[in-house]
């Protein structure tokens, strides 16, 4: 929504980078590949063991048989054998209970040393366990048979599930980055379900770092970025046009003051002192609208809320209630409360119908929803209200540009792609336009414009981070240049070391290269920095598959097999 600004979706997304976290760019084929594995018996789709086929046995010489006049005996593993052959066929026929008393037996039988049938008998019982949906037993069993033979797809990946089942989604998001590496991500049901667990430990995780966190300001950059999406912020518009040298001011005066001179951190409470003995109405609901801004820019989401209803509920000025509901419909989208969001949308429409922030809202809420004919709709009638508006110029080109793209209709997607261009040129000073003209170059290929755009974007504002994290991007998706892209974006981090885009997309990078420490260490910086419940789900995500997959690699299958 409006807390930041539209950016081009590459190919190389962040849940692509989620579900594939943990395929190192040399390694990511290395599980396996070239092990010989000795020959085992042979297994149905359900993990169970075919009855072994008999044996051709040489004729009986009968005479050497008179003279010792007794049977051999047979050995305990040859017992094991059979009692496994037993244990399969009452599988086979749904009579899972003797299966499970056969397979027992033949563990019991089994001598210690023989590994690989033992985890056989033990993934085969987890295998009837199963039918019979008891998960811990299942659990159990696969958990003996892993220790048996680490590398045993069949019980890593029934363990995964019951793990799942269980609530164990550390254990679970383990097993499953196992599998996913011993399969060589090429089975879809396994990403899927490691994509699940990722997002199911995201939210659970997110949920108590959101309780606990601590209150950390963005950088200034975004912040000035924030209230620029709010051109009729009316706060913004009554700010001093310059530095005043006056120490006396107090309350909404020092607030406004410190908006001027950047000094962010002094804002809310200088708000709180004017709310505590207001200079005037005015005053006071100014100092409420600034509070709750600065609180949603700090994540202090229920204190934000309540400023901003009270004003809802009993400001006279349009303008600020006006504001007041776009500002809580973006946070009703952010919690993706939908009707309650456009609730306010349509009630700010009302009462300020001549307000180019209202339709402006809408449409990045509608683009961003993949709406494109409600987005191209919403920008037109931003762009009349407000024509000198570059923001709101480029990002209604966009929109044209992709609502052509979706038709297959070549003639609006030029026209926008011209406009764009032409609108660069008219607002040079407007960041967002060169990123999104350098993704339509990327859609269509054309690399180097996308490279020069780019560039163009860094002359003209040397303290946007995000421009060389985007232009990073375009190196990998182009040449695959990761040394190049992780260049760029640590240049991005020293612009602005609150950039959290630049850390989490580093620390992915990082991921892909081996470095499983350094990115978690990366992972850890961009947690902080989230600015929504969101976007600390999506980091925390992508931290575990990274913990996960060093787990996995610190156990011998790792050892085995891991090499860059």
């Amino acid at each position: 929504m409006s807390n930041e600004p539209i950016v081009p979706k590459y190919s190389w997304s962040k849940w692509i980078l989620a579900i594939l976290i943990g395929i190192p760019a040399v390694a990511g084929t290395y599980y396996f590949m070239t092990k010989k594995q000795p020959k085992i018996t042979d297994t149905d789709k359900n993990g169970i063991c075919k009855p072994t086929k008999k044996k051709n046995v040489p004729k009986e010489d009968t005479s050497e048989i008179k003279q010792e006049n007794h049977k051999v005996e047979e050995t305990p593993l040859e017992r094991s054998m059979k009692l496994k052959n037993s244990g399969n066929s009452f599988y086979k026929k749904g009579e899972y209970n003797e299966a499970i008393r056969c397979y027992t037996e033949a563990i019991s039988m089994c001598p210690t040393n023989e590994t690989e049938h033992l985890a056989t008998l033990y993934q085969n019982r987890a295998a009837s366990y199963d039918v019979l949906n008891e998960t811990q037993k299942i659990l159990d069993d696969c958990s003996a048979a892993l220790k048996l033979k680490p590398d045993y797809l069949k019980a890593l990946s029934r363990r995964y599930k019951a793990a799942e089942k269980l609530g164990k989604i550390r254990q679970a998001l383990e097993d499953v980055t196992a599998v996913c590496l011993l399969e060589n991500f090429n089975n879809m049901e396994t990403l899927s379900a490691a994509d699940r667990i990722l997002k199911v430990i995201g939210k659970e995780e997110a949920d108590k770092f959101m309780k606990s966190r601590s209150i950390v300001l963005p950088s200034d950059y975004f912040i000035k970025a924030y209230f620029a999406s709010f051109a009729h912020d009316p706060v913004i518009a009554d700010l001093p046009k310059s530095v005043t040298s006056d120490n006396e001011l107090r309350g909404i005066e020092k607030a406004k003051q410190a908006m001027v001179e950047e000094k962010y951190s002094d804002i809310i409470s200088a708000c709180t002192e004017e709310l505590e003995n207001p200079s005037s109405d005015k005053g006071k609901e100014h100092a409420l609208l600034l509070r709750s801004s600065m609180y949603i820019l700090t994540w202090q989401i229920k204190e934000a809320m309540s400023d901003l209803t009270f004003l809802i509920n009993t400001s006279s000025d349009v303008k600020v209630q006006a504001n007041a509901l776009l500002k809580r419909a973006c946070l009703y989208m952010q919690a993706e409360e939908v009707d309650n969001a456009m609730a306010d949308f349509d009630k700010a429409a009302i009462i300020d119908p001549n307000n180019p922030d209202i339709p402006h809202q809408r449409a990045q809420m509608y683009l961003l929803g993949e709406k494109l004919e409600e987005a191209v709709e919403e920008f037109q009638k931003a762009i009349a209200l407000h024509p000198t508006s570059g923001l709101v110029l480029v990002q209604k080109l966009y929109a044209e540009y992709r609502l052509g793209v979706s038709r297959n209709d070549s003639s609006i997607a030029q026209t926008a792609k011209k406009g764009l261009q032409n609108a660069i040129n008219k607002f040079p000073n407007t960041p967002e336009g060169y990123m999104l003209l350098a993704q339509v170059y990327n859609d269509a290929q054309d690399y180097e414009k996308a490279e020069a755009t780019f560039d163009l974007g860094i002359k003209a504002d040397e303290k946007n981070a995000s421009i060389l994290v985007h232009k990073g991007l375009l190196y990998l998706q182009w040449k695959g240049d990761i040394e190049k892209a992780s260049k760029l974006i640590e240049k991005g981090i020293e612009v602005d070391p609150k950039c959290e885009f630049a850390y989490e997309t580093l620390a992915s990078i990082e991921v892909q290269k081996g470095n499983l420490m350094r990115a978690v260490t990366l992972f850890d910086k961009a947690l902080p920095l989230a600015k929504s419940e969101r976007e600390a789900s999506h980091i925390l995500s992508l931290r575990a598959a990274a913990q996960a997959q060093m787990v996995v690699l610190s156990q011998s299958i790792g050892r085995e097999h891991h090499s860059f």
